[in-house]
């Protein structure tokens, strides 16, 4: 027997988001942006029975579609736009290993400036570097070297396609600097 199409509504959708608990807000549900996805979400929904064709005409061309606003309204090179749309899966690995370091204490904080910084790194060639001379240093680590962090973000940002080396030596070596530090700190220099 085969499956008939239902033809989803807007009350329907509506309903079934908020019975699901997810928190799409009156500001969302109301943005020109959900309107026209949900305008065509009928013409796509072929497509929403396997990831694969999901990814490929769906997900990909709305990505693709923000990498070229970045691109041609807001000169962001091409890598940066990646990196913009990647923000958060770098941003919560970065700040997820902030936070076996040093705590929940500024972790988030840590992680926000050194992607930020990794996504100037990359758009514009210049690195940032700890100025710890500043009233505020809360959000830089403790350990580790402006470039191991970079290496780090790079490495996650590759992990995310598959490629698991440049992570894992990038991983090692700020680990290896990270138990340094609290060797230091617990007078383990001393001879």
């Amino acid at each position: 027997m085969a499956k008939q199409k239902k033809e989803i509504n807007e009350k329907e959708f509506k309903d079934f988001l908020n019975s699901l608990g997810l928190s799409f807000d009156k500001e969302h549900l109301e943005s020109p942006i959900f309107k026209h996805l949900f305008e065509h979400i009928n013409k796509l929904s072929k497509y929403c029975e396997n990831p694969d064709n999901f990814y490929t005409m769906v997900f990909y061309p709305i990505k693709r579609t923000i990498e070229l606003i970045l691109r041609t309204k807001f000169n962001k090179s091409d890598e940066a736009s990646h990196l913009y749309l990647d923000y958060s899966f770098l941003e919560s690995n970065v700040s997820e290993l902030c936070s076996q370091f040093y705590g929940l204490s500024c972790s988030v904080d840590k992680g926000r400036f050194l992607v930020k910084s990794y996504i100037k790194w990359k758009d514009t060639g210049i690195i940032s570097k700890f100025n710890w001379k500043q009233e505020y240093t809360f959000h830089y680590p403790k350990s580790g070297t402006i470039k191991q962090w970079m290496n780090f973000i790079e490495g996650v940002s590759r992990l995310k396609y598959g490629y698991n080396r440049e992570y894992l030596l990038a991983l090692k070596e700020l680990t290896e600097a990270h138990q340094k530090f609290i060797k230091k700190l617990k007078g383990g220099n001393k001879k």
